[in-house]
């Protein structure tokens, strides 16, 4: 059952629940010969209330996001192979990046269903070598090999090992006074916030190129824009100014 449809049973419960207990007030009001049973009414509409809030705690538990697990889990961080190659792998949610000596090769990639277990994690994921390109399941194991995680799959050219590896500089181009001018903030605060956020999702990007536009939300004195980071992928990073001056990057 979807989280929507969980929502409109939801309600629906309350309001039998409450339209019961204003029943059983109507019906009490009509028996003019008997004498008003006040604290039962009373103890009735509370117990509606109090069923009918349980009903609401119980959706929004369930309905409430789940932390990343599994393969998702691993977006925003940087791999090296493991069989002498050259060659490293960033994940991006919905993508792996290999780059062989200025070479970059891109998989797209969805989860079909995964399984964790002591053993580490298999997934089936639908990986392609382009968004328009019909996708093909293909399974990705990840475990624990001499103290390292490792990551292997048909889809990649190589098995690679997780490295930890400290924030790059981002670089940025296309950046001019228009920028400022349009978001009302200031491009110091707009640069961090961008590297921030590539730090999080593409470790690898060097570079982040502004695209130039800003879209203005006048009503609530909001103002958003776009940069795209060079990583291969072109992972698009949105950036928002609220109306109390505080910038988020997503």
């Amino acid at each position: 059952m979807s989280k929507k449809n969980k929502l409109l049973i939801a309600a629906a419960v309350i309001a039998v629940l409450l339209l019961v207990a204003s029943g059983v007030a109507r019906c009490s009001l009509a028996q003019k010969d008997e004498p008003p049973e006040e604290p039962a009414i009373e103890a009735k509409a509370e117990q509606a209330e109090e069923q009918a809030a349980v009903e609401i705690e119980e959706v929004q538990a369930e309905s409430a996001p789940d932390e990343a697990s599994g393969l998702e889990a691993l977006v925003g961080t940087s791999w090296t192979a493991d069989d002498g190659s050259p060659a490293t792998l960033s994940i991006l949610m919905g993508a792996f990046v290999e780059m062989t000596e200025g070479q970059t090769s891109v998989t797209y990639w969805t989860i079909d269903s995964e399984e964790e277990g002591d053993a580490g994690i298999t997934s089936v994921i639908l990986a392609s070598k382009s968004p328009a390109e019909a996708a093909a399941p293909t399974v990705v194991t990840i475990s624990r090999d001499g103290g390292a995680t490792v990551i292997k799959s048909d889809a990649l050219a190589h098995p690679y090992k997780q490295v930890q590896t400290n924030a790059r500089a981002l670089s940025f181009s296309g950046v001019t006074g228009d920028l400022e001018e349009a978001m009302g903030a200031d491009i110091a605060k707009i640069e961090a916030a961008v590297s921030e956020r590539a730090a999080a999702v593409s470790p690898s990007a060097t570079r982040a190129v502004w695209d130039g536009e800003a879209w203005i939300d006048y009503a609530n004195d909001m103002a958003t824009t776009t940069f795209t980071l060079e990583d291969g992928a072109a992972t698009m990073v949105s950036v928002t100014r609220k109306a109390d001056g505080t910038i988020e990057a997503l």
